[in-house]
């Protein structure tokens, strides 16, 4: 009965790109890498539909409500439910001229996954994957306790081809135009680690088109007329993305750094430079996919990498600090006997708030500690760089003192490759649950960014040798103001 009130139906095909890199999971590990990438029958990489759907009912409950969800995505209550009115396609790869890779390639058709550049590698990182080593460090600097591990991802600029249809009682449905505003929403984050600057992807392009199958001849005939392969999009028409109706602002923090210095972020295999000797510690790079005006993609093999997980890391433990000033946390103040596992950001309430916490999966006193976990209210992007000059590398060489004899222990000599006073712009999101946190926890980030701009915090390897350093100002007015903000409600 709803499906024949139900007759209008709203269609959009569309274009996602992966701004940063991409780790949407198979759930589990291949006994090799920890957190293979989900693929197709191709073997190559796709967004589900169940990952696209879930994130896109997410956002909906954040600004809707749940009871507007259930109508909208359906529900399931014991012996009561609805089905959905969404439905969401797979997304699946595009090649480098912007085609999808539909259903499972045979005959000839399947040379295409060696003649295609993208898909060759894409295909390739199923046995050979770009992966992020990833490690938990604790207030002392070190690997926190089962802290390492590492994650497969796609390379960040591909791009998919997906589809969405709404079946609807009109024709001018507010809940239509909602979902597409979603879909360039900047919360809009797909697979793991998101809070760690990956799954971040932005609209490329969009077309629409609306179909009552209800009586009327001519709908009918453009729907029966419409191309069955979503990369093709004749009958329908291009779309402006509608702007987000949000409750709550979303702020963006804009910020140009600039090293005062050496800095080094990361352990690459690779040295951008020419050495007699290759270093033997080098910056972190990683390829990219990029597009020309004309629609055409290609990797570009080498980018210096800066993962978010490494500003994030630095952030939340000078957060850590301000926020236990604020509050007159002490070390003084704490039992001898309880230092031994205290971690200053672990146990911060405002980082917590801020950047979230897993579930802890350790008991204390036979429960569990975090229960169930939390999202971060922060999003950090990864930032790609290209490979400086020669003139903006440096080659050092470190060697270890022997305290008696006065010379060079034995193996203590190395070599290290760094770059050399370069801009990066730095963009922080700020999700509406930030204005919701406890003042001094803003107070604590702002101050952290403070230090963060007046070379007080370091970023990546040698901070103690100098490295790291930046100086740095906002870059927009809004990112003034809010800093101000956080100061003065003080």
């Amino acid at each position: 009965m709803n499906r024949l009130k139900r007759s209008v139906l709203h269609l959009a095909r569309f274009t996602l790109e992966a701004r940063t890199a991409l780790s949407i999971g198979t759930g589990g590990s291949d006994g090799i890498y920890d957190h293979p990438i989900v693929r197709d029958a191709n073997g190559l990489p796709i967004i589900p539909g169940t990952s696209l759907a879930g994130v896109l009912r997410h956002l909906w409950i954040t600004e809707h409500g749940q009871t507007a969800s259930d109508k909208l995505f359906g529900y399931q209550e014991r012996d009561r439910g609805a089905a959905s009115r969404l439905e969401v396609a797979t997304c699946v790869l595009q090649d480098s001229r912007g085609r999808p890779i539909e259903g499972l390639l045979i005959g000839s058709e399947r040379e295409r996954l060696k003649s295609d550049a993208l898909l060759r590698a894409a295909l390739a990182s199923r046995e050979d994957p770009v992966f992020r080593d990833r490690v938990r460090l604790t207030h002392r600097g070190v690997a926190k306790h089962r802290g390492k591990f590492d994650r497969s991802v796609l390379l960040a600029g591909y791009r998919f081809s997906g589809e969405l249809r709404l079946w609807s009682e009109h024709h001018d449905d507010p809940g239509w135009t909602g979902l597409l505003a979603l879909l360039g929403d900047p919360r809009l984050r797909l697979g793991g680690a998101t809070r760690a600057g990956l799954g971040a992807v932005s609209l490329k392009s969009l077309h629409t088109a609306c179909f009552d199958l209800n009586g009327k001849p001519d709908d009918i005939a453009r729907f029966q007329a419409l191309p069955e392969t979503i990369g093709d999009t004749t009958g329908l028409k291009i779309t402006t993305l509608p702007s987000a109706d949000s409750r709550s602002p979303i702020h963006q923090l804009r910020l140009r750094l600039k090293a005062n210095d050496f800095w080094r972020i990361g352990q690459g295999n690779k040295a951008f430079g020419q050495y007699d000797k290759t270093p033997d510690l080098l910056p972190k790079a990683e390829p990219a996919v990029l597009w020309n005006k004309q629609g055409h993609g290609q990797i570009e093999p080498r980018l210096a990498l800066i993962p978010a997980s490494s500003i994030k890391g630095a952030l939340a433990h000078r957060t850590a600090f301000h926020w236990n000033v604020l509050n007159s946390n002490f070390v003084e103040k704490m039992a001898p006997e309880s230092m031994a596992d205290w971690d200053a950001s672990e146990h911060c309430e405002a980082v917590q708030e801020l950047f979230g916490y897993a579930k802890d999966r350790e008991t204390s006193a036979g429960r569990a500690r975090n229960a169930t976990g939390r999202a971060g209210r922060i999003l950090i992007d990864d930032i790609y760089l290209p490979i400086p000059g020669q003139q903006g590398l440096g080659h050092l060489m470190h060697n270890s003192i022997d305290r008696f004899t006065g010379g060079v222990r034995n193996r203590m000599l190395f070599s290290e490759e760094l770059l050399y006073q370069q801009s990066i712009d730095l963009i922080i999101t700020l999700l509406p649950g930030v204005e919701g946190t406890d003042p001094n926890a803003r107070l604590a980030l702002a101050r952290a960014l403070d230090d963060l701009c007046a070379g007080r915090l370091a970023l990546g390897a040698g901070s103690v040798k100098g490295h790291g350093t930046f100086s740095g100002q906002p870059l927009d007015e809004e990112t003034r103001i809010w800093l101000k903000a956080q100061k003065e409600k003080r």
